[in-house]
């Protein structure tokens, strides 16, 4: 008998997102361990920044930023300085391309190329999520209104009654202070 369906890799179904196989468990509805994440804070909203002018100013925000503690020493010296000669002809030849009607067909291809290189090196360093999950840093979700919600109700929540008082009050008596 023939093999049904498509060959691996050659079309089907997509991959379910990590998150919704989370949430849906596995077999029996068990839920599904995390492979060793790390926790990171909930995420601060931040008003939307500009672009990066240079790639030393780029170098400098990355660094800035909790994949500091990631970035080895050797990825220092070896990607952070590609990164940022890459960003800064990445800067120009798409100020060339924006300063012209129509840009010349080789200013487009070498932008491809330079935004290839960039997601490349960027993926090396950690700072796609994808490679983050690799690594094993957690997603990092927004507190959301429900979470909030859910918190300010346990701070409001009186704590829960020792044996005593609840004896206590079975007994219709009331020891207060």
């Amino acid at each position: 008998m023939g093999r049904r369906g498509p060959l691996p890799g050659h079309g089907g179904r997509p991959p379910k997102p990590a998150e919704r196989r989370r949430w849906l468990g596995g077999p029996g509805h068990r839920p599904i361990a995390s492979a060793n994440l790390v926790a990171l804070g909930p995420v601060q909203v931040l008003p939307a920044s500009p672009e990066p002018r240079s790639g030393e100013e780029l170098i400098r925000r990355i660094l800035a930023t909790p994949a500091a503690t990631w970035i080895g020493e050797v990825d220092r010296l070896a990607l952070l300085p590609l990164l940022r000669s890459a960003w800064d002809e990445h800067s120009h030849w798409r100020a060339v391309a924006l300063a012209a009607d129509r840009p010349a067909p080789a200013v487009v291809t070498r932008l491809g190329q330079l935004e290839k290189s960039l997601t490349t090196w960027l993926s090396l360093l950690g700072l796609t999520p994808v490679d983050r999950r690799r690594l094993g840093v957690a997603e990092v979700k927004a507190r959301t209104l429900l979470d909030e919600l859910r918190a300010r109700h346990m701070a409001l929540q009186r704590p829960a009654p020792t044996s005593g008082e609840k004896l206590a009050r079975s007994k219709g008596r009331r020891d207060e202070p």
